[in-house]
């Protein structure tokens, strides 16, 4: 597969802190989010929307946020005629936990009033739909584990399998960020990073009803990965990666079936960069990332990247 960089555009405003963010293609606007805040951690985090035009540039913007801490690593999910957008507050001191808030759109200029999902203290990094149901990976730090989530981000998340994978289960520490794709089979796949011994991140399989999983290690690092299924063999993983010398934004292509992973393109970035979204329009891929590579700050930027039409039929999402 050959994919080249036709349009990279600066798309976020000011001198703050501008991270963590995902991209999506929803009734006709092509829409990026991302976290805005005094510094990486401080507490002051709010969620960024904005609208991007033709031209790769920003000409709306809107703001989520909340009074009792700081949100992050926001990521949209769609659910049928509905747009809906989760992030994380790290930590509430009023409430005494973490927590997974959601809003929702019909046409993605309007905002719903946030949802408490959950799970509490656990962090559902994703969420995709699959038979009028939406999943996603969560995990927790201290027990060094990823279980599965479904229900309705409007409603409640419950736990579906615990211990999906685990260090204490699979000898495998730190499993963290994550994302997921059905195929048309009903198959779910995952690309999980990890942060302990190895580093490697994994690639994880399950069929219906989702309580047995296969997992395959792609050998390398890969932070906060994005999956794209491009068809029922072939998806596009966007993450960070070290290249021996520095970390950077890069796309891999992953071979669904036999779990083989190979370079495509490496993206403009460097010092602290990554946490990729991707999408697809016609035969382009949007790919929204932040980077400190211009002038020593985090910004958030959008890339236009073209790719061989032959690899763009899609899988369709129940």
């Amino acid at each position: 597969m050959q994919i080249s960089l036709n349009r990279l555009t600066r798309i976020c405003r000011g001198h703050s802190h501008n991270a963590f963010g995902d991209v999506v293609y929803f009734r006709q606007r092509l829409l990026v989010c991302y976290r805005q805040g005094t510094h990486h951690m401080s507490d002051d985090g709010c969620v960024i929307i904005a609208e991007i035009n033709e031209q790769g540039l920003p000409e709306r913007f809107q703001r989520l946020f909340s009074t009792e801490g700081d949100l992050r690593d926001p990521h949209f999910c769609v659910v049928g005629d509905r747009l809906y957008l989760l992030a994380h507050q790290r930590w509430s001191a009023v409430l005494g936990k973490a927590k997974t808030y959601s809003w929702f759109s019909g046409d993605g200029v309007s905002w719903s009033t946030r949802h408490d999902p959950g799970p509490d203290n656990w962090w559902l990094w994703r969420a995709t739909t699959y038979n009028n149901q939406q999943w996603g990976l969560a995990y927790h730090r201290p027990s060094e584990q990823l279980d599965l989530f479904a229900g309705n981000l409007r409603g409640k998340m419950h736990c579906a399998k615990t211990a999906v994978l685990s260090k204490q289960q699979h000898g495998l520490g730190y499993p963290n960020e994550s994302d997921c794709c059905f195929t048309d089979s009903g198959e779910l796949i995952a690309v999980v990073r990890r942060d302990a011994d190895s580093f490697s991140a994994q690639l994880g399989r399950s069929k219906p009803p989702y309580r047995h999983w296969d997992w395959q290690d792609l050998g390398c690092y890969i932070g906060a990965p994005a999956l794209l299924c491009l068809n029922q063999n072939t998806a596009i993983i966007a993450g960070r990666h070290y290249n021996g010398k520095r970390l950077v934004t890069q796309l891999w292509q992953l071979a669904i079936h036999s779990g083989e992973i190979s370079e495509l393109i490496k993206l403009p970035s460097g010092g602290d960069n990554s946490y990729p979204g991707i999408t697809r329009i016609g035969n382009q891929l949007f790919v929204a990332y932040y980077s400190s590579h211009v002038d020593n700050q985090s910004r958030m930027y959008l890339a236009r990247l073209d790719v061989e039409t032959e690899y763009l039929d899609v899988i369709k999402q129940g």
